[in-house]
């Protein structure tokens, strides 16, 4: 324990309240005690009894302030997950010295992906979002890896184990050997617009070099989109492919909040762009994954395409899926739903298309009921549809 200074400069000398009369205190200083009368008698013994009761007091509190001071709290481990709050999306495009401070703030957090298959190794990026090494991915990046190999901003390389993997969003979450890590701040894509700025951060042969950066905007909300034979729907697209050994990177605004995970590349028109999972999307994955081991998905059972223009202007609607094909067994076969009926909304949400139908329903629960708004022979209709967990190998 450390010796105890007393504090003897005079800054504290400043006038005291009058102490109470002896009689009413617990304790005496020696300079009280009288030496005459019975009084005195009783002072001789009470007092320094009552004064040793006190310094011992005294003496037991000193103590354990030291040894509370001494013992330190137990500490425990805790993941941690940055999440950001909605923000504004910003309308200008960033300049190189912006996109430059956010790779590096970010870099730390981005790794590179060796993912060793049957047919090689393939290469990819990733990235961590929680302090426990839990990390995103894109699950073609990973498919079939025999072994798992990461390798971090610093150089270092950890071994990872994957902890479960969605083809139909292109989304993984692998779990890196050790804690601590740094992480990329999640943010949200529901105030995401076409035409605002984002930066793709990648590090796809690792980052001896640096982060691989490309800056594009976004040019497409709500895709639907074929990337490695991997049909893929609400995606985000932007007007720049995804680099190389990129798949998995962050995609990030301006501000330097994720808000979506590089799935790859197709050609829309003649020209080639990128495309990213939401990470809206990715978090319900996630933590599915991270709960379950798997996705839930609820069934409707229907299989359509959308409505053409001129249909739906014929019909008054802004678009609508219209259902080519029921399958047997199936909530909507239950339900009464038949081919060629037209779905305009599902509990009140408008549908304009067949892509915002499988959209929709991926966001309800098996058991949920549902309520479609149907067009069958030009008479409007409500159809209640109880939806279950959909089958393997069904659509």
């Amino acid at each position: 324990m450390l010796p105890v200074e007393w504090d003897d400069d005079g800054l504290d000398d400043e006038p005291m309240m009058p102490l109470l009369p002896p009689e009413d205190r617990l304790w005496r200083h020696p300079s009280e005690i009288v030496a005459s009368g019975t009084k005195a008698a009783r002072s001789r013994t009470e007092p320094r009894l009552l004064t040793v009761v006190a310094l011992t007091s005294c003496i037991t509190a000193l103590v354990t302030i030291g040894l509370s001071a001494l013992v330190r709290p137990t500490r425990t481990t805790v993941a941690v997950e940055r999440v950001a709050a909605p923000a504004t999306p910003a309308t200008a495009v960033a300049g190189m010295a912006d996109v430059s401070s956010l790779a590096d703030n970010l870099r730390r957090a981005i790794v590179q992906i060796i993912a060793d298959g049957p047919k090689g190794s393939v290469r990819g990026s990733g990235v961590i979002y929680r302090s426990d090494g839990l990390m995103l991915t894109a699950e073609h990046v990973i498919e079939q890896a025999r072994s798992l190999r990461i390798v971090l901003d610093d150089g270092r390389s950890v071994g990872a184990h994957l902890v479960g993997a969605d083809p139909e969003t292109d989304i993984a979450v692998l779990d890196l050997d050790g804690a601590g890590y740094p992480t990329a701040l999640l943010g949200t894509t529901v105030m995401l617009k076409v035409g605002q700025p984002t930066v793709t951060i990648g590090a796809p042969t690792g980052m001896s070099g640096g982060p691989t950066v490309s800056v594009a905007v976004v040019s497409a909300l709500g895709q639907a989109v074929d990337v490695l034979d991997t049909h893929l729907v609400d995606m985000v697209q932007t007007d720049a492919p995804v680099a190389p050994g990129c798949s998995g990177a962050a995609v990030v605004d301006t501000s330097g909040v994720v808000i979506g995970i590089a799935a790859g590349n197709a050609t829309t028109d003649g020209t080639l762009v990128g495309y990213a999972t939401p990470i809206d999307v990715v978090r319900v994955v996630a933590g599915q994954l991270l709960n379950e081991g798997h996705v839930d998905r609820a069934w409707l059972g229907v299989e359509g395409d959308s409505v053409p223009s001129e249909t739906a202007a014929d019909l008054g609607v802004k678009g609508a899926a219209l259902v080519r094909a029921v399958r047997v067994g199936s909530p909507a076969a239950a339900a009464g739903i038949a081919t060629s009926d037209v779905i305009t909304a599902i509990d009140d949400e408008q549908v304009r298309s067949m892509t915002e139908l499988v959209v929709a329903v991926r966001g309800r629960k098996p058991g949920d009921l549902i309520t479609l708004d149907v067009i069958r022979n030009g008479a409007h209709r409500s159809v209640k549809v109880r939806l279950v967990e959909r089958p393997s190998g069904s659509s």
